[in-house]
Order: C-alpha cells, then structure tokens, then sequence
C-alpha cells in the first residue's frame, strides 16, 4: 500500500505520523506534543506474532489485534510516557522503518525494529513494533503499538506514574464488559 498514491489527506496525516517518530528520536518533547490532539491515546498491544513478516501483514489487515497491555489516555499522560521512554533509553531509535497508508489515508502504519539501548544497564532492546496512527485535523488521536510486551517488561524498568496508570487502566479493559482488551479501541 506504501506505494500507491494517496490522497491530500492521507499526506497530510502521514506527515504527521512521520514526525511523531522523529521527534520521538530525537527526544523533543515539544515537537512530540505539536502533533497530539487534546483527547490522544496510546495503547501498546501485545502481539508476539507482530515481529514475523505475517504478522506485520495480519496487524496491517486487520486479522490479528493482539491483547492491550497498556493505555496511555490523553495528552499529557502520551507525554509523560513519552518522556520517561527518553530517559529510559539511549538512543530511541528504529531501523528499517516501512509506511503503509492505505489510499483514503484512513489507516496509517509505521514498522520499524527497535535500535534501542536501556539506559541504566547498556543492554539492547530490539523489539519490532507495527503503531497504527489514527489522525484528525492534523493531530494524532489514536496510536495502537503492537509488539512483543513481555520483552520491554523482561528489561525491569519502572513505569512512571502514567505508565502505571496505563497499566490499571488495561488490566480494567480485559474485567469491562463494555471495553474491548483485544480490539485497540
């Protein structure tokens, strides 16, 4: 899909996506929240199978939804998040990134293995992630970040206060009746 052409809208919204990323790796908080809506979420799946070239294309397709692990809600608690991943690891970089938009712009994927050092013990981390993006007007709304969960908590660092949160608030998706653990939204 990364290949057709797309609309002005799905530029638009790819744009946006592409520079969550960056600044993610570059560490800038700032630029991180110019591309969040007010109301974002961030939810981190866990997708054994996401690593595998299938599994990416099962996320992209929709056939494999994973088990929401984490749910991050609102801007502040994304930047929050965000902000503890920068002083957890050094350097926060992907490899090998891959887009896929689809042609409406409705759905955006970022692919990429994790390139990543945990700070406090020089150990690497190279988790594969698929994030879906969701963007309105301009602004990130929804992140769905897919990858192996049980490898970034075999790496014993602590969550911050919004991680933990995140965490309450999954462990309540997977006991609600009326939110979905598996679905992402």
């Amino acid at each position: 899909m990364d290949d057709q052409r797309v609309t002005p809208v799905a530029h638009t919204g790819l744009a946006v996506a592409q520079e969550f990323i960056r600044a993610v790796e570059a560490k800038d908080i700032d630029a991180v929240a110019r591309t969040l809506a007010g109301e974002a979420r961030q939810l981190f799946m866990h997708a054994g199978g996401a690593t595998t070239p299938q599994g990416v294309a099962d996320i992209v397709a929709g056939r494999k939804r994973g088990v929401c692990v984490a749910d991050v809600k609102g801007r502040s608690e994304v930047l929050a998040y965000t902000g503890a991943l920068f002083d957890k690891f050094s350097p926060l970089r992907w490899r090998d990134h891959r887009w896929v938009v689809s042609p409406d712009g409705g759905e955006l994927f970022f692919h990429g293995v994790g390139d990543m050092v945990v700070a406090r013990t020089g150990q690497p981390y190279r988790n594969t992630y698929v994030t879906r993006f969701d963007v309105e007007d301009g602004r990130i709304v929804l992140m769905a970040e897919y990858g192996n969960a049980l490898m970034y908590a075999g790496l014993g660092v602590r969550p911050n206060g919004a991680e933990f949160r995140s965490l309450l608030r999954a462990v309540g998706r997977m006991l609600s009746p009326r939110l979905s653990a598996r679905s992402g939204l």
